[in-house]
């Protein structure tokens, strides 16, 4: 990195680029900026927690994606036409754009935030975590819907009991209602447009620390190690934990905010952070992989109880219970080599001595 660029001016313009891809990310027919900086997208699942339609209404089916709970079928639930696995139209908002503009602006503000002075930095954290909290159940809902499709699709045909299809076509279409009615939402409310105030603010005048081009690496390697000793924790925790949910959460953040420093300290630090930013990238989608297989299997408990008030084989959906049963293994196993390859102390060898 050129000895004139300084720390306060890499971070700047990282917190830039996101601020815009936020106000991007609302508008339908705009591209979002491209940059050398960007890091690669990952997911970070948090489930679902909407009854089908026409159940309860005060069935809770969890942050994870499911519950025990079921409710009784009603006339509408009856599956007797063809699925609709998709809802909504053209005039609502990109759940998937808005959900990486958010994260990927949390990200910054969470790796940099040693350097990023003034008091509405705590406020917009606040309302990024609970912007993120309605987006990422809306995005989780279609990553789980891909998982449960693909189950479907490879079933054997001779094991299909019952209008199966169908009955996932029902379900999907009432929770991704609600899901992306949540969404449509909390864009609505005022924390939204206070989230966008202190966003716009942080870009034009909140002071940032590490002026002096001299000292860039060593205040930007700072920053990248404070964000990975909090990721590091956080990946160490799941796996001493079983993976609870919050646990889960917790380290798929802290995952993507290392990735992200990573990629925009790499102009100082090189190698070393490419490196990090990989291992960080790789933890994220295997705690991804790890929530969806648990919201997956949630579902299909639930989508038996529905069939099942209804008159319908439930035989099939315990086919597909066993199945992701399967994929929860392989993503537990996954997660902890994920987790012992980010931990590893070689993979930040060099880094503390840079800070």
């Amino acid at each position: 990195m050129s000895n004139t660029v300084s720390a306060a001016t890499v971070v700047l313009a990282a917190i830039r680029e996101r601020v815009a891809a936020l106000h991007a990310a609302l508008e339908p027919e705009t591209v979002p900026p491209n940059a050398s900086t960007a890091d690669t997208d990952t997911n970070t699942d948090i489930g679902t927690d909407v009854a089908a339609e026409g159940g309860d209404p005060g069935a809770d089916f969890g942050a994870d994606g499911g519950s025990s709970v079921t409710v009784p079928a009603a006339e509408d639930e009856t599956p007797d036409d063809d699925p609709v696995l998709e809802a909504g139209g053209s005039d609502e908002p990109d759940v998937e754009r808005l959900a990486e503009a958010l994260a990927d602006l949390e990200a910054v503000v969470t790796g940099f935030a040693s350097l990023i002075e003034g008091g509405e930095l705590a406020a917009l954290r606040a309302e990024l975590a609970w912007a993120r909290s309605t987006v990422e159940e809306a995005r989780a809902l279609d990553g789980t819907v891909e998982v449960l499709e693909e189950l479907v699709e490879d079933l054997d045909p001779a094991l299909r009991q019952g209008p199966v299809e169908a009955r996932v076509g029902i379900v999907v279409a009432a929770r991704t209602t609600e899901r992306r009615d949540a969404v449509t939402g909390m864009l609505a409310q005022a924390e939204w447009t206070s989230l966008l105030a202190h966003a716009d603010q942080l870009v034009l005048s909140a002071p940032i620390g590490g002026g002096k081009p001299k000292h860039a690496g060593r205040v930007l390697a700072r920053a990248l190690a404070d964000a990975d000793t909090a990721a590091r924790e956080a990946a160490e925790a799941v796996v001493d934990e079983d993976g609870p949910e919050a646990q889960l959460a917790r380290a798929a953040t802290a995952a993507h905010a290392v990735a992200t420093t990573a990629r925009i300290t790499r102009v100082a630090l090189g190698k070393q952070a490419r490196r990090l930013a990989d291992a960080a990238e790789a933890l994220a989608g295997a705690v991804e992989d790890r929530r969806r297989s648990e919201a997956v299997a949630h579902w299909l408990v639930d989508l038996a109880d529905l069939a099942h008030r209804a008159g319908e084989p439930s035989f099939t959906y315990g086919v597909l219970h066993a199945e992701a049963g399967a994929r929860r293994v392989a993503a537990d196993e996954a997660l902890t080599a994920a987790v012992a390859a980010y931990t590893r102390p070689k993979l930040r060898k060099g880094l503390v001595d840079a800070a």
